[in-house]
């Protein structure tokens, strides 16, 4: 019998070993079932994650504590002061007696804000005359600080508009005299829920991890365990190996994306209003970029821990700090803006909350979608490539 042609023998070692690929996924899957304290943490820390950040994170701003001061005493400070306390965003702390008791409350924390309602108060209301009532706010938080002072504001704003119209024997308040009238109307996110922004940007941290940081410690785990030796000498080609080392995890992340997206409806009500479909597209892009990343880390560290290090640092951190789930990006400094164009996690936070909260898809985000489409494709290039070179 003859000998198939020398081309024809380099065709089928160039293809790839479906039965090969098979076995290490089987061997790599038993090696994760066999590290149940691992596995237990890959399922239970999306959901960990998910409630330290759904309620650690907010940008909500309610009962704020406030402290007030009253130097008239009259039934109309008394009004004010309880419009003020029925709106629902101030509690009370205590009614300071001086200006050293406000100082105290603010100095220790126990007020975030402090209103001095002066003396002559009721004369000046009762007269029609302009009076100013003093708003102290702890500025050490400034975004509670912008906050609580917008409700004051607010707060104000409505108890002079009741006592014009209370004055003019008015039924409507004088704002229905203006000539313009502004009525807001809140689009995509109604309550101005912090959770339903909070939560898709966890599904990008959680994709991260799992692709990333799981990937690199399974193949840096081979050179550890001295088994890569082995795998060098054998028939198996490294492409062979990275495919059947990294599909598990695939598995293994696209499970905890429907673990995080299933808690975060059951735990905060956070709605997908767009297309379920298409947020698996989205999410398979991305999980191919953190996959490749993990390789890549891979062909950096020899050891565990250093593999650790390399994984949070040009994986975790960025998608935390440099994707706008937390921080928005329009606000970082502009050297910053343009190293966030480096990172997938960008892209994929802004995609996951069009289709949470917007109910858009690819017509709107396909910006979003090529992006990541290039920056899986390069990536996955370039780590199979380092990949091929360490080990072939």
């Amino acid at each position: 019998m003859n000998a198939p042609p020398a081309d024809t023998a380099r065709r089928r070692r160039r293809r790839l070993s479906l039965r090969t690929i098979r076995a290490i996924m089987r061997r790599e899957f038993t090696d994760v079932r066999r590290d149940r304290r691992s596995l237990i943490l890959t399922f239970l820390y999306p959901i960990c994650m998910l409630v330290m950040y759904g309620y650690g994170i907010r940008y909500d701003v309610d009962n704020v504590p406030l402290t007030i001061l009253d130097y008239d005493h009259s039934a109309e400070s008394r009004d004010l002061t309880e419009h003020m306390l029925r709106s629902g965003y101030f509690q009370l702390v205590r009614w300071a007696q001086n200006e050293r008791d406000l100082n105290r409350d603010l100095t220790t924390d126990a007020s975030k804000a402090a209103v001095v309602i002066p003396r002559q108060f009721a004369a000046h209301v009762r007269a029609g005359e302009p009076v100013t009532v003093q708003a102290i706010i702890d500025g050490s938080d400034s975004n509670t600080a912008t906050i609580a002072q917008g409700y004051l504001l607010a707060m104000m704003a409505g108890y002079s508009g009741t006592v014009v119209a209370r004055q003019s024997g008015a039924a409507a308040a004088p704002l229905s005299a203006s000539p313009i009238e502004l009525k807001s109307r809140i689009w995509y996110n109604p309550e101005l829920k912090s959770v339903n922004f909070i939560v898709p940007g966890i599904i990008a941290v959680i994709m991260m991890i799992v692709g990333a940081i799981m990937t690199a410690m399974s193949i840096v785990k081979e050179k550890e365990r001295g088994t890569m030796e082995q795998i060098l000498v054998s028939p198996i080609r490294p492409l062979e190996m990275m495919v059947g080392k990294i599909f598990p995890y695939v598995i293994i992340a696209f499970i905890d994306l429907v673990i995080i997206v299933c808690a975060g409806y059951l735990i905060f009500h956070v709605p997908i209003k767009g297309s379920l479909l298409q947020l698996t597209a989205l999410s398979l892009l991305y999980l191919t970029s953190s996959l490749g990343i993990g390789v890549f880390v891979s062909t950096i560290a020899d050891t565990m821990q250093s593999a650790m290090l390399a994984a949070i640092f040009i994986s975790l951190l960025p998608s935390v700090l440099l994707s706008g789930f937390v921080f928005p990006i329009e606000n970082m400094p502009v050297v910053i803006q343009l190293i966030t164009y480096l990172f997938p996690g960008r892209y994929f936070v802004t995609a996951i909350r069009g289709v949470y909260l917007k109910g858009v898809g690819l017509s709107v985000l396909w910006p979003e979608a090529l992006m990541l489409l290039c920056f899986s494709t390069a990536i996955v290039w370039l780590s199979a490539s380092r990949f091929q070179e360490k080990l072939g």
